[in-house]
């Protein structure tokens, strides 16, 4: 190549070379961009599922559904405004959970319950639960327990507000309690058991005496009492017991 050829090309090589050194430090030295996270259905499908399997857990314990009626997928998914992938998910945490039985052709029915089954599920409570409350008794929030307490008494005395459904600060008194022994498979085991009992039975005549024995779980865990708060949660499982008992000698 010609003298004066190569010391063009040189020259032009050199050029690129400090561009490319200038852009790299211009791209350094600048603001960077914001980088926006996206969120993928992926990411955004838990929260759906949860809200399916909320609502239709709301649905079972209600009573709108009861054992052995059959779970319609698209009218239920209709219902709760939802689709029906994040409905199947909460329906497979379901059957997990023994709340919804898929029979041999595939059908989805609520879950039935013997008679059987359900003195041997509050056995179980009895044991676990006592269990629970006397771990619980040590560490338990009293600020939860005085708000519960609060609420419960309201009821009892016929004032109507919000947060005073018995059944439900029953269930927030079992749940806070669960917690509170902190152990992750007793609470796991307690809620699951919870959610059964509730299934199969609404109990509004024994509202009042119920009240009084979650007062009386209550007042021992405000002592810091675990004993006498193991007792008290036995007896209010034990009279439960007795309730469902009598009834069934009267059908």
């Amino acid at each position: 190549m010609p003298r004066n050829g190569s010391a063009r090309l040189s020259t032009v090589l050199k050029s690129r070379k400090s561009r490319q050194v200038h852009s790299a430090k211009s791209s350094t030295s600048g603001i960077a961009a914001p980088t926006l996270t996206r969120v993928t259905y992926s990411e955004q499908e838990p929260s759906r599922s949860e809200a399916a399997y909320q609502g239709l857990l709301k649905i079972l314990i209600s009573g709108e559904l009861r054992p052995n009626d059959v779970i319609m997928e698209r009218r239920i998914a209709e219902q709760l405004q939802v689709s029906r992938t994040p409905l199947r998910e909460a329906i497979r945490r379901l059957e997990g959970e023994k709340l919804i039985t898929r029979q041999n052709a595939g059908t989805l029915v609520v879950s039935p319950m013997s008679t059987a089954d359900f003195l041997n599920i509050l056995n179980v409570r009895r044991l676990l639960e006592g269990e629970a409350v006397r771990r619980a008794a040590s560490r338990i929030s009293f600020d939860e327990l005085h708000r519960i307490r609060q609420q419960m008494v309201a009821v009892q005395r016929g004032i109507q507000s919000a947060g005073t459904d018995p059944n439900s600060l029953g269930r927030q008194l079992h749940e806070l309690i669960a917690e509170a022994a902190s152990n992750p498979v007793l609470l796991s085991i307690i809620e699951n058991l919870g959610k059964r009992t509730r299934l199969f039975m609404r109990v509004p005549e024994r509202r009042s005496q119920v009240i009084d024995e979650h007062l009386a779980v209550i007042d021992a865990l405000l002592l810091r009492d675990g004993e006498a708060a193991r007792v008290a949660m036995e007896q209010h499982i034990d009279h439960l017991r007795v309730y469902i008992l009598d009834k069934l000698s009267t059908l």
